[in-house]
Formats: structure tokens, sequence, C-alpha cells
């Protein structure tokens, strides 16, 4: 609600949700629009049923909006154009880029973010292994010293 509750204060124009029900344990989904580079629910991950859109045609501007947070756990593209999804997707300081709709990935490939958005380590895919294991490297010299 905290995030709500601030969206709404910042001058976000709720689409949608943002309600209680009866026993105040769950909020329905809250869609914010007319959102703005500096409001809270566009900087911060809030990990809550809270989606703020922001339409932006133009790709600078759109990368300069993401990449001016702490934050990288995912970022959705909208476009028609392939070349365009795949420019920004490379270019996007997210873990996971999805385009035309929302995906989490699949259990074969990793799931983390960048920045303050996860640890070093990946959940999922083969790379999630390696938080499990402890490297080490060892030199032997097989020649005599004189």
């Amino acid at each position: 609600m905290g995030y709500i509750d601030k969206g709404s204060a910042e001058r976000g124009q709720k689409l949608s949700g943002g309600a209680r029900d009866g026993l105040g344990n769950l909020i329905e989904p809250t869609v914010f629009g007319g959102l703005s580079a500096d409001m809270t629910i566009v900087r911060e991950d809030t990990f809550g049923p809270v989606l703020g859109i922001s339409p932006i045609s133009d790709k600078d501007k759109a990368r300069r909006i993401v990449t001016d947070t702490v934050y990288g756990l995912h970022a959705i593209v909208f476009t028609k154009d392939i070349d365009r999804a795949h420019h920004m997707a490379r270019r996007l300081p997210c873990g996971t880029v999805a385009v035309n709709g929302f995906s989490k990935g699949d259990i074969k490939t990793p799931f983390c973010g960048y920045k303050r958005s996860g640890p070093l380590s990946r959940d999922d895919g083969t790379e999630a292994l390696d938080q499990y294991l402890q490297t080490k490297t060892i030199w032997i010299s097989t020649r005599k010293n004189k």
C-alpha cells in the first residue's frame, strides 16, 4: 500500500486496482500511468502488485531512464521492430529483458538482476551451480630448483 500511496501522492495516474480485500491481506494489482522518471514507483523495485507503464518512443530516452536507477531486474520492450527489440535488449542494464510481453524465462536460463536487483549469483540455468562451487587454482612446478 505504501507504493500505491506514494504513486498517488507523486501525482501518478492510477489506471486500475489499488483496493484491499475485505480482510486487508490482499491488494488488487494496481497499474499507474502518467509517470515521470523521478517518481518512487519508477525508481524502485516495488515487488508488489504495482506496475508503472511509461510509453516512450525514443529509444535513447528509454535507455537513460532505465540506466538512471540502482536496480535492474526486469524490463519489457514493446515494439513491432525486431531489430529495435534486439538493440534495446542488448543495451538495457537488466538481468531479464522480455519483448512484447512478460516472461521470467525458463528453468534452463539464468535469472537475476543487475546492480542492486540481486546478488552476483544467478538462479536457474547452469550458472546457478556456480554459487555452490569453491574454485581453486593449484600451480605445481615439476622443475627441480638449481
